[in-house]
């Protein structure tokens, strides 16, 4: 897998213009989803309270430690008994109090911020492109989103945004609004949860508690969605678009993208690649079919023993 990566990145186009990489909200970031690209990659870190670790992986690392918002100007900011659940946008007690770990949206400072547009971020940076952007900007990222130039949000190749399922805050985005607006320039490729329980933690005992996680199934409160930009006759993009195939192991996926342009040599080579990568997969499978079904078999006999339990 990784050599399939370098060998993408030894592509003359990232040797003339290197992938740039932007996280607002990136406190108590690794970046290790970008550990693989870092070499040829600029890190654009953004957070008010962002520890400057020293990321020697990167090409080049910036830090900006202000608040970005869609407009430059002066606002309030929510300081939470969580920091990480900080907000330009007040929390709304109404909804999270319903929530199990409520305390963490709990406001303990209310401060005025100099904020600054991405835009004023990305010309003071002298940033003219953006390759991967994350936003997790707890209730605005995709008031950020619409911000931000169009002719350099259509040429985004990867988009992470972090939508809620409630209002935790006052006029926070809705996740219905999230796709229908980035249907434009994106499509949906992937999305992964998180979770709570719809419950105040003020009367549970210790061992109540313990119960709740050990045999409660929680609900999910908010999600992490990844999508792609749908160009694919642009190298840039469709190259990107491979990297985060590889990276998250859709080799079918990939090759099948790079099939429509098998006339180009580079992309020749990258099929091949894949091909070995997928011919060496299949080899696993059959060497440890016996332990697939071995595995399958002790799953549906536990299955079955759980079920006796509940019923009894």
């Amino acid at each position: 897998m990784t050599n399939i990566i370098n060998k993408i990145l030894s592509h003359k186009i990232f040797e003339q213009k290197p992938i740039v990489l932007i996280h607002i909200g990136a406190d108590g970031s690794s970046f290790f989803i970008w550990k693989k690209i870092a070499k040829k990659s600029i890190l654009v870190s953004v957070d008010p309270t962002i520890a400057k670790n020293k990321n020697k992986h990167f090409l080049k690392t910036n830090y900006v430690e202000k608040i970005i918002d869609v407009k430059n100007g002066v606002k309030t900011f929510y300081i939470t008994k969580d920091s990480h659940c900080s907000s330009l946008l007040e929390p709304k007690e109404t909804e999270y109090s319903k929530w199990y770990g409520s305390h963490r949206f709990r406001v303990i400072k209310k401060k005025k911020y100099e904020v600054i547009s991405f835009n004023k971020m990305l010309k003071d940076l002298n940033i003219k492109y953006i390759d991967w952007l994350v936003i997790d900007a707890q209730g605005i990222d995709l008031k950020i989103l619409r911000s931000i130039n169009k002719e350099i949000q259509a040429k985004i190749s990867i988009l992470d945004l972090e939508p809620g399922f409630f209002e935790f805050y006052k006029k926070a985005d809705n996740i219905s609004e999230v796709f229908n607006y980035t249907q434009k320039y994106f499509e949906f490729e992937d999305m992964t949860f998180g979770y709570n329980y719809k419950l105040n933690n003020k009367n549970l005992s210790k061992l109540d508690k313990k119960i709740l996680y050990r045999f409660n199934k929680p609900s999910k409160i908010y999600s992490n969605i990844t999508f792609v930009n749908k160009e694919n006759k642009n190298d840039r993009i469709l190259l990107l678009k491979i990297i985060y195939l590889i990276s998250n192991k859709k080799f079918f996926e990939a090759r099948n993208l790079l099939l429509k342009y098998d006339n180009n040599g580079f992309y020749k080579e990258l099929i091949k690649s894949l091909d070995f990568k997928i011919f060496l997969h299949k080899i696993i499978y059959f060497l440890f079919m016996p332990f697939y079904l071995f595995k399958k078999i002790l799953r549906a006999k536990k299955n079955r023993c759980i079920t006796k339990i509940i019923k009894l």
